[in-house]
């Protein structure tokens, strides 16, 4: 596998926001880089990379001498990264879960007390490249699975599709699209399953068809997919508990990074964060989301969606 398949996103950021990258608060890169009080930055000793993914984001931060501890739910994503990291990052220690468990991962593995916690909330690119697992629409006959963790996760796409009730499969749409885009897709959904359960990708692109409209290059079942995928892993109510979890593992000091990619991951970051700062735990160091630069989503298109958005705990 090679390195450079996936890119992480927003890099140089992440490791500021950190407060990492020593060299990048002497440099005009990142212009947000006022919103930190660099005076306050501190030698972090340990981090956790709560979605691992290829190993992105751990091999730079194993890069700054830093103890890192990371999780990844998706097994085969895992397997990569623990190639990619096994000689980069002797310090690096890799736990396949999920990270709705951080607090007792963290305290099984030692990382009780921690100067930095890092979330990339994207789906990784080999994930999105395979043709078996359903995350993509470049194989119209691969298996609607979209599961991130096949092995202990019962329930997929193609379950999904052909249980749910009307409302339920509005509900479930409306994440990510219009009210009445949910409510035509709900309807054909359950008319079409009547002829013919659904189990590819395609059948599932089939069904979106006409009802929403195409936006400038991208494909408009992107948005429905995308909401299907995330109800499958129950991704927005596992970020929840991550966050809230994650502010009672750091150190005084410690902050917690989130690249998100959609506005329902986003708004969930914001509030939570804000939520922190009512209660006296810290301070939102991002007023508004980083975004990647025009350079870097020239190189790479998946940044263009990211936002990011950074706490620090008293």
């Amino acid at each position: 596998m090679k390195q450079d398949l996936h890119k992480p996103v927003m890099l140089s950021e992440v490791l500021l926001y950190l407060g990492l990258d020593a060299p990048l608060h002497t440099q005009a890169k990142v212009t947000t880089a006022q919103s930190i009080d660099m005076s306050s930055s501190f030698s972090v000793k340990t981090v956790i990379d709560a979605t691992v993914g290829a190993g992105g984001y751990s091999r730079e931060i194993c890069g700054t001498g830093a103890k890192v501890l990371g999780i990844e739910i998706d097994p085969a994503m895992a397997e990569i990264a623990k190639l990619s990291l096994k000689e980069s990052c002797p310090s690096f220690k890799l736990i396949v879960g999920n990270f709705a468990n951080i607090e007792s991962i963290a305290k099984i593995e030692g990382f009780e007390a921690v100067w930095g916690i890092v979330f990339d909330l994207g789906v990784a690119s080999p994930q999105l490249i395979s043709l078996t697992r359903g995350f993509s629409f470049k194989n119209p006959d691969a298996l609607l699975d979209m599961r991130l963790d096949p092995e202990n996760q019962g329930v997929s796409a193609s379950d999904l599709l052909n249980a749910l009730d009307k409302s339920s499969l509005m509900k479930l749409f409306s994440q990510t699209c219009q009210f009445h885009e949910s409510k035509r897709l709900a309807v054909r959904i359950i008319e079409e399953r009547i002829l013919k359960p659904f189990e590819t990708v395609g059948d599932f692109i089939e069904a979106t068809k006409g009802i929403f409209k195409k936006r400038g290059i991208v494909n408009p079942a992107t948005r429905p997919f995308l909401a299907l995928r995330i109800a499958v892993n129950s991704e927005l109510e596992n970020l929840q508990v991550a966050l809230t979890d994650s502010a009672k593992l750091l150190k005084p000091g410690g902050r917690i990074v989130v690249v998100s990619f959609h506005s329902g991951e986003d708004q969930i970051v914001k509030k939570t964060f804000l939520q922190f700062v009512k209660l006296g735990l810290g301070r939102v160091l991002t007023k508004k989301p980083i975004v990647a630069s025009r350079a870097e989503i020239e190189i790479n298109p998946r940044a263009r969606s990211a936002k990011l958005r950074a706490f620090e705990k008293n």
